[in-house]
């Protein structure tokens, strides 16, 4: 049981995603009581209180001097992969819903946790990974609503006031976000020492979101093919091996140390599940419906655990062949 527990708690949020995905769907009406409530906020709150509480921004500095390979980083994370990405699945033979749930997660900055780790794991350039996350997230606020307001608009069905999810973002991102990283200044040691127990918090109110869109979603989730849901896992595939090319070819050209390719491939070929679900719940609804939204969350989620698959292959053959 022990052992058991203990890969629960390692493999908590794909086992968790892959929960509330049944469960929504097999029985959503607590759900659905709980979307009726502003408790999507409250955990998207949390969240990011969790993650400015945990975020270590000591090594920064260190970082500052490879600039070349910070702004190959942060252009290619915020407009590049984001242009390429939203193309890629606006192509994709499947449901308006799914296209549209990829287009929104290629618009998304970098992981908050995992590509740090996966970094670390590959012995690349841990602290150029870690600005790049800090860097994007906190750019991405204002970034997102303009770029996602164009894709989205590309698909016609979706008009979207990028200033008005501007300053939703502000408030449910950055406000969290810079009271963590005050309280961290106090309770750093704390958090430090409870950083598992934290990470808990920080996943059970993510895979809350999912759980809501899913339990509002659950009449048309039913009817979903399984041919499609593949196809919609190999068009996220597809995208993110696109982007590992992309900036592979970009560090080998720009002629980057291996420690810093390691970490900028790595870091600008994933994307944040945290803020792709943030974003989706702040788009009101005469924008998307409820219902929608539930589709359009599954391709975020897919592509989230597609990327992280082949990213930990990556790291693991990266630190065998160092």
């Amino acid at each position: 049981m022990t052992g058991l527990a203990a890969f629960l708690r390692r493999q908590m949020l794909p086992v968790g995603l892959i929960a509330v995905a049944l469960i929504g769907l097999l029985w959503p009406s607590p759900g659905r009581m709980m979307a009726e409530l502003p408790t999507q906020y409250v955990a998207v709150s949390i969240i990011f209180l969790c993650s400015g509480l945990l975020l270590r921004t000591d090594e920064i500095r260190a970082a500052l001097s490879a600039w070349p390979a910070t702004l190959w980083g942060i252009l290619a994370i915020l407009f590049l992969t984001p242009v390429l990405g939203a193309a890629v699945a606006l192509m994709a033979p499947l449901d308006d819903s799914f296209r549209l749930g990829l287009a929104l997660f290629c618009c998304m900055p970098t992981t908050l946790s995992s590509g740090i780790a996966l970094t670390q794991q590959a012995r690349g350039n841990t602290a150029l990974a870690l600005l790049l996350t800090v860097t994007t997230n906190l750019l991405g606020v204002f970034t997102i609503p303009f770029v996602l307001a164009i894709v989205l608009g590309a698909v016609g069905a979706v008009d979207l006031s990028a200033q008005g999810l501007l300053v939703k973002l502000c408030l449910t991102i950055l406000v969290p976000l810079m009271a963590g990283r005050l309280l961290r200044l106090r309770l750093g040691d704390w958090a430090d020492a409870r950083r598992s127990s934290i990470t808990v918090v920080s996943n059970l109110a993510l895979i809350s979101v999912p759980w809501m869109k899913f339990s509002q979603s659950s009449d048309r989730l039913a009817a979903v093919a399984a041919g499609e849901l593949l196809i919609l896992i190999a068009a996220g595939l597809v995208i993110h091996v696109l982007y590992l090319i992309l900036n592979g070819t970009a560090t080998r050209l720009f002629g980057f140390a291996l420690p810093l390719r390691k970490a900028v491939i790595l870091m600008a070929s994933q994307k944040t599940l945290p803020v792709a679900l943030t974003v989706l719940a702040l788009i009101p609804d005469e924008a998307l419906s409820p219902q929608t939204k539930g589709l359009v969350a599954i391709p975020c989620i897919t592509s989230h655990l597609g990327q992280i698959f082949v990213d930990a292959f990556l790291a693991t053959r990266w630190a065998k062949d160092a």
